[in-house]
């Protein structure tokens, strides 16, 4: 999920030096289903895990995967957006 996130924030970074052209909506496509896999892993976790203390930190990352593909999903339609604004070549 690191890698993941690593990625995102890059993407994040060119975003706002307006380098949307940089950014391929497949490989933000391929991060969100990365993170939808996460938030998979994180559920069956939760409803299998006895320990109050386990399973709140397992939340705790729940609810930062789901933030994490909120945030892919609206980079994801900007990159769409600015890719279908542009001219054909």
């Amino acid at each position: 999920m690191t890698k993941a996130i690593e990625k995102l924030k890059k993407y994040y970074k060119k975003l706002e030096a307006g380098r949307t052209d940089k950014i391929k909506p497949s490989h933000v496509v391929r991060v969100i289903e990365k993170l939808k896999a996460k938030k998979e892993s994180l559920q069956d976790e939760i409803a299998v895990v006895e320990k109050a203390e386990k399973k709140e930190r397992l939340e705790q990352k729940l609810a930062m995967t789901k933030e994490q593909i909120k945030r892919a999903k609206w980079l994801l339609e900007h990159v769409r957006e600015s890719d279908s604004a542009k001219p054909n070549s």
